[in-house]
């Protein structure tokens, strides 16, 4: 259930970036997992091996992406989001400005 949390968030973040016209983009997660997925050309955990092709795809539409593995304490801010977004309410008007979740 974590790691379809995490790649989902990827999947999500990855389209909305591409709707926005970013072209440069900086990927973090603290699932190392979805990291070496992303990361290399191998296969990944069959639980989300369909989200991870959609990122995988995603990622051609970009000039420059750096996708990183972070610890959980740095980041705090994406895991509220997640938190808020799991208790069914859309974060896509929170997005065009820093919501207050610090």
């Amino acid at each position: 259930m974590v790691l379809h949390g995490e790649a989902e968030a990827c999947r999500v973040g990855l389209a909305w970036a591409i709707s926005q016209g970013w072209k440069v983009v900086e990927l973090e997660s603290d699932s190392s997992t979805v990291v070496a997925a992303l990361t290399h050309h191998g296969g990944g955990s069959s639980e989300v091996s369909r989200i991870l092709d959609d990122c995988k795809g995603y990622l051609q539409e970009f000039n420059f992406i750096r996708i990183r593995h972070i610890f959980r304490e740095a980041n705090s801010v994406a895991d509220r989001l997640a938190h808020f977004a799991s208790l069914d309410h859309s974060i896509g008007p929170i997005l065009d400005e820093a919501p207050g979740l610090l």
